[in-house]
Formats: structure tokens, C-alpha cells, sequence
């Protein structure tokens, strides 16, 4: 998909393409999922999840330049304010896809003893 569309577009537009690619795959995903973010007891604030795949990852789209550490401490606060195992970013602002897996601190031990 990247390699088709290149560098240079929106977040959006690979988003659709993505969303078009994964449902292709049987993959069902969810655009634009809001979450609730709490605070003690609390319901602070909301924030919408570029794409969730099948309830159980959540994918954050970027283009940008490269990928950089307030990418991954952004996914690792949408892994903890979720029950969702693992985050993707994908940033197609590149000439070649960069992307990074991260697992929920959650569920760090299961992921490491895959």
C-alpha cells in the first residue's frame, strides 16, 4: 500500500486505504474509536484511536518525518487507558514504512515469552 501511494499524503488518506487493505485481509476496523480516559474515579476526557483491528490492536497513523519518542509514550498512554495488548505506529511520511510494535505494559510479560 505505501509503496503505491508513496510519501507525501495526509494521515487520512493511507488510514482509508489501510482500513480497505485490512477488511480485504477479513480483519474487522474500527476508525476513529473513542475511548474514555479516566483519572481515579473519574472520566477526564475522551480521545478517538486512529484505527482499532479486531479489538485487540490499536494502529496510530502518522506521516511525518520519522518516528520519534513522543510517538511511542503517546501509544503507550492510549495501550494503558485501553485493555487492548499491543499498539502499531506506522508513519508513511517516509519513503520506505517505518513502523513500531508496542506491547501493553499489561501484558509486557506475555508478549516477551512469545
Amino acid at each position: 500500500m505505501h509503496g503505491e501511494l508513496g510519501p507525501g499524503f495526509i494521515e487520512s488518506i493511507y488510514g482509508r486505504a489501510l482500513i480497505t487493505e485490512l477488511k480485504n485481509t477479513g480483519l474487522h476496523v474500527e476508525r476513529e474509536k473513542l475511548i474514555k480516559i479516566w483519572y481515579a474515579s473519574s472520566v477526564v476526557g475522551q480521545h478517538r484511536l486512529d484505527l482499532v483491528v479486531d479489538q485487540a490492536v490499536i494502529v496510530e497513523l502518522k506521516a511525518n518525518r520519522g518516528l520519534v519518542n513522543v510517538h511511542a509514550a503517546q501509544m503507550n498512554s492510549y495501550l494503558h487507558a485501553t485493555n487492548y495488548p499491543l499498539g502499531v505506529i506506522l508513519n508513511f511520511g517516509m519513503p520506505a514504512l517505518e513502523f513500531e510494535m508496542i506491547p501493553s505494559a499489561k501484558n509486557l510479560d506475555q508478549w516477551n515469552d512469545s
